[in-house]
């Protein structure tokens, strides 16, 4: 660090600052900026999710309004009676007493599956592992 100090008479003095442990200073600030990028990929994450949220929003009430004038259009069209909606009763269901026969199920074999193509993201969480096994490395 370097700090200059302005004297009575306009001379300009230069004073030099020791730092102890400037690795450790210096990690520490990777760190924070490393936060503070982290901080500010999620906010942007974050303002993109709701922009998009306010548009579906939107797109929806107009949905919404569209269907209404439909159904108006369609009431209208319709002619009026006087029958109401007949709701079918429930078929009874058999009784727990009744003998049910037991099947043999089949053996399942074991699937073997693949593993997908990491994303993006485990990408760069793999990414993130390594620097912080290199900052490990530094301490």
């Amino acid at each position: 660090f370097v700090r200059r100090f302005k004297m009575e008479d306009n001379k300009e003095d230069v004073f030099y600052i020791g730092v102890k442990e400037p690795g450790s200073v210096r990690r520490a600030a990777l760190e924070s900026s490393r936060s503070v990028v982290e901080s500010l990929q999620r906010y942007e994450r974050f303002k993109t999710a709701r922009e998009q949220k306010a548009a579906e929003i939107v797109r929806l009430q107009e949905d919404v309004k569209e269907i209404n004038k439909l159904l108006t259009g369609l009431r209208s069209a319709l002619p009026k009676t006087q029958l109401k909606e007949i709701i079918p009763k429930k078929a009874k269901k058999p009784k727990a007493n009744a003998v049910k026969k037991v099947e043999e199920k089949p053996v399942v074999k074991p699937v073997v599956k693949k593993l997908p193509k990491p994303s993006e993201v485990e990408k760069l969480e793999g990414e993130l592992a390594d620097i912080e096994r290199k900052l490990g490395r530094l301490g």
